[in-house]
C-alpha cells in the first residue's frame, strides 16, 4: 500500500453491490450479512439516492416495532450520501468524515458508483502507515 499514491480510488473498497430503496429491510439486512459489510449504497434505478448502514436498519426496526419484511430501505437510509471522487486526496476526504461522523464515503465517477471507503478501510491505512 505504501508506494500507492493517497487517492480514494487506492483505498476505497471496489463495490458493485447495492440495494434498492425499494427493497425491504429484511432483504438489505441479508445482504449485508452474506457480503459481511455494514453500509450500501441505495439506489433508484441506475441513481444513487442514499447510504443505508447496519445500525440505521436495527434502528428502524427497533423504533416501530415492525417485522423487517413490513419495511423499506427509503425509510432507514441517509438521503444525499456524502460522495467523492476516486481521484480525491485519503486525507481531505477522512478529514472531512471525521468532522462530520461520517461512517462511509460513496466514491462516485462520472455519475457510476465505484466504490465504498468506510472508517474500517481509513483504519487499515492507518495500520498499514504506522506498521
Amino acid at each position: 500500500m505504501r508506494n500507492r499514491p493517497a487517492i480514494l480510488g487506492n483505498f476505497m473498497t471496489p463495490l458493485p453491490f447495492a440495494v434498492g430503496d425499494d427493497q425491504t429491510v429484511e432483504e438489505a439486512h441479508a445482504r449485508m450479512t452474506e457480503l459481511d459489510i455494514r453500509h450500501l449504497p441505495v439506489m433508484r434505478g441506475s441513481r444513487l439516492v442514499g447510504i443505508v448502514s447496519q445500525r440505521d436498519l436495527a434502528s428502524l426496526v427497533a423504533s416501530t416495532g415492525r417485522h423487517p419484511s413490513e419495511l423499506h430501505v427509503a425509510d432507514a437510509m441517509t438521503p444525499d450520501p456524502f460522495v467523492a471522487n476516486s481521484e480525491a486526496p485519503v486525507a481531505e476526504i477522512a478529514l472531512r468524515m471525521a468532522e462530520s461522523r461520517y461512517g462511509a464515503v460513496v466514491v462516485v465517477d462520472g455519475g457510476e458508483v465505484r466504490g465504498i471507503f468506510t472508517t474500517t478501510d481509513a483504519l487499515r491505512l492507518l495500520a498499514d502507515l504506522l506498521g
